[in-house]
């Protein structure tokens, strides 16, 4: 069984939703999983998975790394950017620091914040270009899927491309253009348990189509648990499941072998992981 990474989770929410750090540690470590990504929303889930990272035992389990960033649906008030980026810079030379967010853009429930959520992105964008490290940007729409005309898909894509940051597209929920936009800039695009949902015919496509050597995989754990264990409080380890839904469905259509497929998504995120210069 190849190994894993889970490029994005919440540890500190896993751990309030009853599955402790040491057990979902554990529980990953018995899933093959290499690594995983502690993803900030704010400042102070960034100083709480540094704690982590810093204070817990990874040698029998799989590596630690955190992120430094602020959520779109958090940017109503964003005040407090200096501070968080202050926080970043002074960590940039520990070996588990990795990137800058989540941050992005989220039309979802309101558009009431637009402006702030654009200077909260091009903020985090220029940091990450900065201090030479990727950004893991979050982007939500609140109109029905339509394509070509999805809003914080144009929005992101003219963000990004002025200020010359790389990095990931995660929880991708779109289709097949609108991911080639990010990935003919570099970019990964990285594919939650949503991609095993009965109803994501729009993004298993993307799964499928896209170049191999672009695509991620993550739990967003607590959230979006994949389908084989939907029901549950999600978990790093159960990013396996989306691996193997996703190496199933592509070799199904694409011919590929899903050893293949599994290695060249470890592949990635072992490049994923190593973009911090």
């Amino acid at each position: 069984m190849a190994m894993v990474i889970d490029t994005h989770c919440h540890l500190n929410m896993v751990a309030e939703k009853g599955i402790s750090v040491p057990e979902a540690l554990k529980n990953a470590s018995e899933a093959q999983l290499e690594a995983a990504v502690l993803i900030a929303v704010d400042e102070a889930t960034a100083q709480e998975h540094s704690r982590i990272c810093a204070t817990t035992d990874q040698s029998n389990g799989p590596r630690l790394f955190w992120t430094a960033g602020l959520h779109p649906e958090g940017a109503d008030d964003i005040s407090g950017l200096d501070t968080l980026f202050a926080f970043a810079r002074n960590n940039r030379s520990r070996s588990d620091f990795l990137g800058i967010g989540e941050t992005g853009l989220d039309y979802y429930h309101s558009t009431e914040h637009v402006q702030n959520q654009k200077e909260s992105f091009s903020r985090h964008l220029a940091l990450a270009t900065e201090l030479s490290v990727p950004a893991i940007v979050h982007l939500r729409d609140s109109q029905k899927f339509e394509p070509g005309k999805i809003q914080t898909i144009l929005d992101a894509e003219k963000m990004i491309r002025e200020s010359g940051a790389t990095g990931v597209i995660h929880c991708f929920t779109y289709g097949y253009e609108e991911a080639m936009r990010f990935v003919e800039m570099g970019w990964f695009i990285s594919f939650s348990g949503i991609v095993t949902y009965k109803n994501a015919d729009v993004i298993q496509d993307a799964a499928i189509r896209l170049p191999l050597d672009r695509i991620l995989v993550e739990t967003d754990a607590p959230f979006l648990t994949p389908g084989a264990v939907r029901g549950k409080p999600n978990q790093p380890a159960y990013v396996r499941h989306t691996l193997d839904f996703v190496t199933n469905i592509r070799s199904k259509i694409t011919g590929e072998s899903t050893e293949l497929i599994a290695t060249t998504i470890l592949e990635n995120s072992r490049r994923f992981l190593a973009m911090k210069k």
